[in-house]
């Protein structure tokens, strides 16, 4: 019975991960790539080698501040006695030594978020009907800048621009300085076939935005760009079994994009500036100017057809 038991846990805990796969990817200003795999945290050096920066953790986001002090969490499981979970809070300085932020604490964490603005404020969602969306400062202060009848609220994210975006099912909403909660997209996630419920709670596994204000959704097997006038164009397909959880673009341009598998094995792929820029030009030719060029060969044909006749 105990050995049963011990095997329920068991798949419940890796079908939890799978689940709910890391979105943690970061990028320091010497170029040093950091990333959760649910096991520990890597740093991806720019010469593409890597390191365990964090070793044993269960974490799920990541957070680096301006000074380069990189902020997670590690999550387990108590076993089927106690049938409780707990965490801790862990803060990576740059000389790469390891201090917990919070003692361990029974349960999940609360009012405390990796969702973060330039200046350190939290950005904090407390679920329910209706959902809460908080502000926290270094002190703990919460003000309310939102709220919203919702039912399956995924991660948030915190734009640049001073937005805050986040998912709910296939769904995207935004909230701005001084507005209310708005639908942003509506259906832009894919659909889990899988999903007996029709929550479509993982349908879109992150958000991520670029200086320039373009959003990047991770969703399904594909990355899903969408610029500022609203026009959505896939841009990364993953292959076989790999999914993409999370994304991110270097400073110098270079895309990076986190995956994980059904074995919950994770890797990162990074697509170069300049096979970025071939991507675009390619499709540029393929939608635009083709089009163009069959449009103008069918229009001289005809001309020619018809100057036969006369």
């Amino acid at each position: 019975m105990r050995k049963q038991l011990f095997t329920c846990i068991f798949f419940f805990i890796t079908s939890f991960a799978f689940a709910d796969p890391g979105v943690g990817i970061v990028m320091d200003k010497n170029g040093n790539l950091f990333y959760t795999d649910l096991s520990q945290v890597w740093m991806m050096k720019p010469d593409g080698s890597k390191v365990v920066a964090v070793p044993n953790v269960h974490t799920h986001e990541l957070y680096l501040d301006r000074n380069g002090q990189l902020f997670g969490e590690h999550l387990w499981y108590n076993g089927e006695q106690l049938n409780t979970w707990g965490y801790y809070l862990w803060c990576r300085k740059p000389d790469g030594t390891i201090v917990k932020v919070k003692d361990s604490t029974q349960g999940f964490p609360e009012w405390y978020s990796f969702t973060r603005d330039d200046l350190g404020y939290m950005y904090y969602v407390e679920k329910g009907i209706p959902s809460y969306f908080w502000q926290i400062d270094s002190t703990g202060k919460k003000t309310i800048i939102g709220t919203k009848s919702l039912s399956d609220i995924g991660r948030l994210h915190f734009s640049s621009k001073g937005v805050l975006y986040f998912p709910n099912k296939t769904d995207v909403y935004i909230l701005q300085k001084a507005d209310s909660v708005q639908l942003f997209l509506k259906d832009i996630g894919e659909k889990d076939p899988n999903d007996s419920t029709g929550g479509n709670s993982h349908s879109i596994m992150s958000i991520y935005s670029d200086k320039d204000g373009n959003l990047y959704i991770a969703t399904g097997n594909v990355i899903k760009q969408v610029d500022k006038k609203k026009a959505v164009l896939t841009i990364y397909k993953s292959a076989g079994d790999w999914k993409p959880s999370a994304c991110l673009i270097a400073p110098n341009g270079d895309f990076f994009v986190m995956e994980y598998n059904s074995k919950n094995e994770v890797r990162v792929n990074k697509i170069s500036m300049s096979e970025r820029k071939q991507i675009a030009r390619e499709h540029t030719f393929s939608v635009y100017i083709m089009p163009l060029l069959l449009m103008a060969a069918v229009i001289l044909l005809v001309y020619f057809l018809f100057r036969k006749k006369k």
